[in-house]
């Protein structure tokens, strides 16, 4: 079968594009106003080491950002001027090491807001960008494992709790100004806080989102476009001359994971392997999602600080919540190119579209590191994918961009909107061991793939 251009189009772009860049992944190497401020002898001085100042607290960040908690041993703190704690390790880690000038060469461009100056003094907020793939080369080099892959944004409802009562968008709220201090939309779990408006104060009270009222919070989700809404409840406490914030991130909303049957199996189709008795089709993965259960507290902080500046203890709280909040994530997309292995795929789709949401899904995952499509026709895809960790972080990081990857024996993997592939999980030819469904003798075949071979996974060092 002659493949239609669009298709043959998508396929080379396809091609070309995985392993070349994720940009949409790109957000995450942005640390957003960073407070800095400096004296010198003159403003020049100031504001040099200020802006030096915050380019290496703006690191730190960025590098526990992308890196699981028990390898921040392996990296400097470049604000106060220490080494990492730990050298290596009998697994090929090593401490990565960087020096003033190899900072300003990782450093792809800054933005300044806020300036205030004097003839010996700075101060400012300052967003730093910083190069994807030196960033990325650096934590290769030094055998670490990462992850930049994100999360859909999150809408966030500040609630503040006091023993004077729960204040949400009440103009003294200060736990919600500290939210829009600045963005976190840049985070591995990304969260935007709501705009504050009366519609906003229409749609949901503060005991409401407390209470975590499913009608509210899936309203005001509607309104925003966001597929979860976390109430970020903080208990402020007052005592021996202290502030004691406890702080708990509560999914409050999330898209459930269901399709209705019209949506999964169209109006014609009759499955001999499916039970059709059922009225929804579930089409999560197994390990579904790290945070996906309403009421479920996604992370608890605990922090007290002298009275008289809270809005650093909000500030010191959202950042613990949040990186608590993201580690569970950060775990199961790690890009470990330690392991990297070479696995057999077929894809599915019924349209051009689907095959386009698929593609677009491997190109923005940081874990695929090459796509090589030997196959395509109307229906489906035949492809080997290069992936960097295991294959579970890979289906995490799928469904986190609306498409299932799954496995019917542990040996062939399968890729697929939420809706085809309930047309093809558990089905009995997708466990057969024939050839591929799309090879170039069925292309034509408008009775549906055919088996695809049942090739193991295969490890680039391994000897066949």
């Amino acid at each position: 079968m002659k493949i239609p251009s669009v298709i043959g189009a998508a396929l080379i772009w396809l091609a070309v594009s995985v392993g070349a860049a994720h940009a949409a992944g790109e957000d995450v190497f942005v640390v957003p106003r960073v407070p800095v401020q400096a004296t010198g002898d003159t403003a020049t001085a100031a504001k040099e080491r200020a802006q030096g100042s915050g380019r290496r607290h703006a690191m730190d960040i960025l590098l526990r950002r992308l890196t699981p908690e028990e390898d921040w041993v392996y990296l400097p703190t470049l604000a106060v001027g220490s080494e990492a704690s730990a050298s290596g390790d009998g697994l090929g880690k090593s401490a990565i090491s960087i020096s003033p000038q190899q900072l300003v060469a990782l450093e792809s461009g800054f933005e300044v807001y806020g300036e205030k100056a004097s003839s010996t003094s700075y101060r400012a907020y300052i967003t730093y960008r910083f190069k994807p793939d030196a960033v990325r080369r650096l934590l290769k080099e030094a055998r670490l494992p990462y992850s930049e892959a994100q999360t859909r944004v999150a809408l966030v409802l500040p609630v503040l709790q006091t023993d004077s009562g729960v204040y949400l968008w009440e103009g003294n709220n200060p736990w919600m100004a500290a939210w829009k201090v600045r963005p976190y939309t840049h985070e591995l779990t990304p969260m935007s806080a709501p705009l504050g408006d009366l519609e906003d104060s229409s749609a949901i009270s503060a005991r409401q989102a407390l209470n975590l009222d499913p009608e509210k919070l899936a309203a005001i989700a509607t309104r925003y476009n966001v597929s979860q809404v976390i109430v970020a409840h903080a208990r402020l406490t007052q005592r021996d001359g202290a502030n004691q914030l406890t702080v708990r991130l509560l999914n409050g909303h999330r898209e459930s994971g269901k399709a209705q049957l019209s949506e999964v199996f169209g109006e014609d189709d009759a499955l001999d392997d499916v039970d059709a008795g059922d009225q929804t089709f579930s089409f999560s993965q197994g390990d579904e999602d790290f945070a996906a259960k309403p009421g479920e507290v996604l992370a608890q902080t605990y922090l007290a600080e002298p009275t008289g500046n809270f809005p650093a203890l909000a500030e010191r709280s959202i950042e613990a919540a949040i990186a608590k909040y993201a580690s569970g994530w950060k775990r199961r997309t790690l890009i470990d190119h330690s392991k990297e292995a070479l696995f057999p795929v077929t894809a599915f789709f019924d349209r051009i579209e689907d095959w386009s949401k698929i593609r677009s899904a491997l190109i923005a995952t940081p874990l695929v590191g090459s796509v090589q499509v030997s196959s395509l026709s109307r229906r489906g895809a035949e492809m080997n994918i290069r992936v960097f960790g295991e294959a579970s972080r890979l289906q995490v990081a799928m469904e986190n961009q609306g498409v299932v990857f799954w496995t019917e024996t542990g040996e062939r993997w399968f890729l697929a909107t939420p809706s085809v592939a309930g047309k093809y999980r558990g089905r009995r030819f997708l466990r057969s061991q024939r050839r591929g469904l799309f090879s170039a003798d069925d292309a034509s075949d408008d009775d549906g793939p055919q088996p695809a071979s049942a090739d193991a996974v295969r490890y680039p060092n391994e000897q066949e």
